[in-house]
């Protein structure tokens, strides 16, 4: 057994309900530390022969791949090769054991390694939340590959505006507690869910040790100048104010406390290529949840020349 990280049973995930979608998984050259060569990260990789190009979904904290179910058929409808990846201590990746993984750097040379091992290109990349803190600083090292992007409820480090005290309040939260009953969690800020949903969001967790990173990654978040990931989010600030994708979208939920409106608008007139925070009103923080009601509307716009 390595003294590093766990692997996560498939066992957790026999009874999650309308989500066929196969598990692959990518072993080893991940821009990791050494002691993390065997590390294995967990993707969804759906219509490997899509002709619009790549979808690759990023979610956030503390949620998976899972958070896409509702718009990874709209993906595949409209002709996209969907690839949903799980971040490394989240959904059916391996579960970090020590703390000291839990950096910026790590979390972002894993997902550009995994965008270069696949050799991913033609990519509009939807994020949320800590998907999106990451997310928004990849397309400055190779612009050239990325179309767009469909951002839901994030925040670039702090760079243009300070989070909200709800934000603070919610890291400090994670710190603080051991063993984060994710489930109680999803059911009270997303009242649309069913039990079996909000069991398939706990689903990854079953074991105490697996539970660091909802810890950790919180933890991590880019507060001031002296944090590991400030000087990264500042350069890709400074880049998105000289530069833009073909597409970038900004979706925010006008019920969510952590990452408000306000903040969202702030970022949107920066990143965003029709200048406008698209809102969406009945949504809390977990905007994707409500993909069914607005996924077919978002993805005619998406494809728009």
């Amino acid at each position: 057994m390595n003294k590093n990280f766990v692997e996560t049973s498939e066992d957790c995930f026999k009874n999650i309900e309308d989500f066929p979608y196969k598990a692959n998984y990518m072993k080893g050259n991940l821009g990791l530390p050494k002691e993390y060569d065997n590390f294995k990260i967990s993707y969804i990789d759906e219509n490997n022969n899509g002709k619009r190009g790549v979808l690759l979904f990023i979610h956030g904290h503390p949620t998976w791949s899972y958070l896409w179910r509702h718009l990874i058929p709209f993906g595949i409808k409209y002709d996209y090769r969907v690839i949903c990846i799980d971040l490394p201590g989240f959904g059916r990746s391996d579960k970090p054991l020590k703390k000291d993984f839990f950096n910026f750097v790590n979390y972002r040379n894993v997902i550009l390694s995994f965008i270069k091992n696949l050799s991913l290109k033609n990519i509009t990349l939807f994020l949320h939340e800590w998907g999106g803190t990451l997310g928004l600083t990849l397309p400055m090292d190779q612009k050239n590959i990325y179309n767009g992007i469909v951002l839901f409820n994030a925040y670039l480090g702090t760079s243009i505006s300070n989070i909200t005290e709800g934000y603070k309040s919610w890291i400090n939260t994670n710190i603080e507690t051991e063993e984060l009953n994710i489930r109680a969690l999803m059911a009270r800020t997303n009242r649309i869910l069913n039990l079996s949903e909000c069991n398939a969001y706990e689903a990854p967790f079953s074991e105490k040790k697996q539970k660091l990173s909802l810890r950790m990654l919180p933890s991590i978040f880019p507060t001031n100048s002296d944090m590991d990931g400030y000087d990264i989010c500042n350069k890709a600030l400074n880049w998105w104010e000289e530069n833009s994708l073909s597409k970038v979208l900004v979706i925010g939920g006008g019920r969510d406390p952590l990452i408000t409106l306000e903040k969202m608008k702030v970022l949107s007139n920066i990143i965003s290529t029709d200048e406008q925070t698209h809102v969406i009103n009945n949504a809390g923080h977990f905007v994707p949840e409500w993909g069914m009601e607005f996924g077919e509307e978002l993805f005619e716009q998406l494809i728009l020349e």
